[in-house]
């Protein structure tokens, strides 16, 4: 694929990304609140349990549209298909029904992963390993753009409009997002699909048998969702307690928290992240991800409050979003279709979603056994932090060298 080629998918797609990301920010919010207000706080783990059964299902359920339609037409169903069922959710709201919002909350941690992983399983697939370097943080930081501007209008709207009509804004926003998705696709190719013979089936679990990079990938993938997970749980409490019985309120400033979060990290995204990722070796990039949380979180734990647990939250985030993004992608690039598009969606999806979840149901079973866990969750989230940092060493030995060179069929 031609240099300046390179360079359009990248941009088409990150656009794609950049409605996404906008209306994700209109139903996080909304869905988090909505929940809260008719569960309380402390049920959030216990609807999070139920993550792991939902995205493997999800996942399962694209691998085999992908079988049958191709990448395409997989990306355009499951965009269109996200979009009819956030406004099916809607419509319920407006019925006055709280038993909506458990599905509403689960839902929007599927689809905001399904979708953004299959716009990086075409770029990995259409550029090289030096164009990787220059792009990957610009491609976050555009998307990001869009996750600034929707937290930012959820901040402003949310109080006039309320909480539902958030609910709505996210499946507008998933048209275009469709559109351009679909426009890229079309004007640059689908990559080669391998024959049924040599496809590895719709999971391609057989490939995490035959490269230990995947293994080693989504375990880190599952201890960062961890922390990922407990952050937020102590976040929401301590915002619970702060905006007792003011739910439009917290909406408005969960919108804040996280627009001033997206419009942050732009920073990030456009110059820490390419400068990293083409000057510093993949290796201790990814070494120095868990030492600023190891980092972040003993200071949290030292002086609990919401200052010190929105910061390590925040700066979970932020790496997240930018500097981890890029490096975690550029040991997809030399990796063939399956591994590209349906390991990654195993890793990056349900990966993703089951640390969380996975983690919420030994929270669940701990609370009903009478632990406070709201007390440990700092504690978890240390001792993640060590694991993923010992993680690094069996991931990205020998990395640089085999991400240094571009794939031959570029």
């Amino acid at each position: 694929m031609r240099f300046g080629t390179e360079y359009r998918v990248a941009a088409m797609m990150a656009t794609a990304a950049l409605f996404t990301l906008a209306g994700y920010e209109f139903i996080r919010s909304a869905s988090t609140v909505l929940f809260k207000s008719a569960y309380g706080a402390e049920n959030l783990p216990l609807v999070m349990a139920a993550m792991p059964v939902v995205v493997f299902c999800g996942v399962a359920l694209y691998g085999w549209i992908l079988s049958q339609l191709g990448p395409r037409r997989t990306l355009l169903v499951t965009s269109l298909g996200s979009a009819v069922v956030i406004l099916c959710c809607y419509l319920v709201l407006l019925t006055g029904s709280r038993e909506i919002t458990p599905v509403l909350f689960l839902f929007k941690e599927l689809y905001i992963v399904l979708l953004i992983e299959q716009y990086w399983s075409y770029i990995d697939s259409s550029i090289s390993s030096s164009t990787a370097k220059k792009v990957n943080g610009p491609i976050t930081g555009i998307a990001g753009i869009g996750g600034a501007v929707g937290g930012m209008l959820v901040a402003m709207s949310a109080e006039s409009l309320g909480t539902e009509s958030m609910v709505l804004m996210a499946a507008i926003a998933l048209i275009p997002a469709a559109l351009v998705s679909n426009l890229a696709y079309r004007f640059f190719g689908e990559p080669e699909i391998p024959s049924k013979a040599e496809s590895h089936g719709h999971l391609a679990l057989s490939l995490f048998r035959e490269n230990p990079v995947l293994v080693s990938l989504i375990a880190i993938v599952l201890s960062s969702q961890v922390i990922a997970a407990v952050l937020d749980f102590k976040f929401q409490s301590l915002l619970s307690i702060e905006f007792a019985g003011n739910p439009d309120k917290e909406t408005a400033f969960q919108g804040w928290f996280w627009g001033t979060l997206n419009t942050s990290v732009l920073a990030f995204q456009f110059l820490i992240t390419p400068l990293l990722l083409s000057f510093v070796a993949v290796r201790w990039v990814h070494l120095m991800l868990p030492l600023i949380h190891l980092i972040a979180i003993s200071a949290a734990i030292i002086e609990p409050s919401v200052f010190t647990v929105a910061l390590a939250f925040f700066l979970f985030k932020a790496f997240d979003y930018s500097i981890f993004r890029g490096a975690k992608e550029l040991l997809y690039v030399p990796l063939g279709f399956d591994e590209r598009y349906r390991a990654k969606e195993v890793i990056d999806v349900f990966g993703y979603r089951s640390g969380k979840g996975a983690s919420s149901v030994v929270i669940v079973l701990l609370q009903r056994a009478g632990v406070l866990m709201n007390n440990y969750y700092l504690a978890i989230g240390f001792a993640m932090a060590v694991l993923w940092l010992a993680l690094v060493f069996p991931l990205t030995r020998n990395r640089d060298a085999e991400t240094d060179s571009s794939r031959t069929d570029q």
